[in-house]
């Protein structure tokens, strides 16, 4: 059985931590690195799974889940929630049996962020068509389509900013809530994004292609692209490409595939331990220097210290 319940009421410390390890002779096997501070937990975990497994929960406590499939090394196209999408649900303090799909060798990642009820009542606005929807929905213990989305390289940029913590005490407890907060804030524009009509001149085939477009940068960010490439691949033309990609994802075309290049580098050298110049090769650098400079632009530190 697994719980989020957290020990202690009234904080007898800012922030808690725990580690959890959990395995059984069919060779399941999960991590889970857990921080609660008031109102807010965040649950980071990695687990293998060799075949379908039924797991029991039991939360212990009225919250709203956001859940980040952070890595999927799997190739499964019955996988409720792919690699790079999140999805918002509401969780009861009663048990409830979930389905986990089999990982085979592989290793699956994911990181949760567990908000009380009067946390979210803050965002509250009716200005948000998510919130608003959301306020309404009452299953619970189900994740919906409704409030699914895809992740964005700025999510992946604070939740690996929550691991890596520059404060202790009370001040990392204020920064935990700041940066909780600012994700979730994320996640709101990113469902309101994603189902409001956008009031654009782009054609509902052009809107789709730049959709595969994007998926297609987050397959191949190792690869030399360019917008030629692209564009003849998604069948429209080079400054629809441009404009169309901005307005759609707020961001350029590089720029989106620049900070894809930098977050899959702190994670190869965060979790995979790999060198400098290995990280500099896998992501689509001829040059390490000219990596290291990108790195430091966008982290403020060298890859090496990234690596300790």
């Amino acid at each position: 059985m697994l719980s989020n319940c957290q020990e202690g009421s009234e904080n007898k410390v800012p922030v808690q931590e725990k580690t959890v390890r959990i395995g059984d002779p069919s060779g399941f096997h999960i991590e889970l690195k857990e921080l609660s501070i008031k109102n807010v937990d965040l649950r980071w975990g990695s687990y293998r799974n060799p075949s379908d497994k039924i797991l029991s929960f039991l939360p212990g406590k009225k919250a709203i889940v956001s859940h980040f499939r952070m890595q999927d090394d799997t190739v499964n196209p019955t996988q409720a929630l792919p690699e790079k999408q999140f999805v918002v649900y509401r969780e009861s303090p009663e048990a409830f049996d979930m389905t986990v799909t089999a990982t085979r060798n592989k290793k699956r990642s994911f990181f949760e962020l567990i908000i009380t009820e009067d946390f979210f009542a803050d965002f509250f606005t009716a200005e948000s068509k998510f919130l608003e929807s959301f306020r309404h929905y009452t299953d619970v213990n189900t994740p919906s389509p409704a409030f699914t989305a895809h992740m964005t390289p700025g999510m992946y940029s604070v939740i690996g900013n929550m691991q890596q913590s520059p404060y202790s005490g009370h001040l990392k407890a204020l920064y935990l809530e700041a940066k909780a907060t600012e994700l979730f804030l994320m996640q709101v524009k990113q469902l309101d994004e994603q189902h409001l009509p956008k009031q654009t001149t782009l054609q509902t085939k052009d809107i789709e292609a730049l959709h595969d477009i994007r998926q297609y940068i987050e397959e191949h960010y190792g690869e030399a692209l360019s917008l030629q490439q692209l564009a003849k691949r998604a069948g429209i033309n080079q400054m629809k490409l441009k404009n169309g990609f901005k307005l759609l994802f707020n961001s350029t075309v590089f720029g989106y595939l620049g900070d894809i290049r930098m977050q899959e580098a702190k994670r190869l050298l965060q979790d995979e331990k790999m060198y400098v110049n290995e990280v500099a090769d896998r992501i689509g650098y001829k040059h390490p220097h000219h990596f290291t400079a990108a790195f430091r632009k966008k982290f403020g530190m060298l890859p090496r210290d990234t690596r300790k």
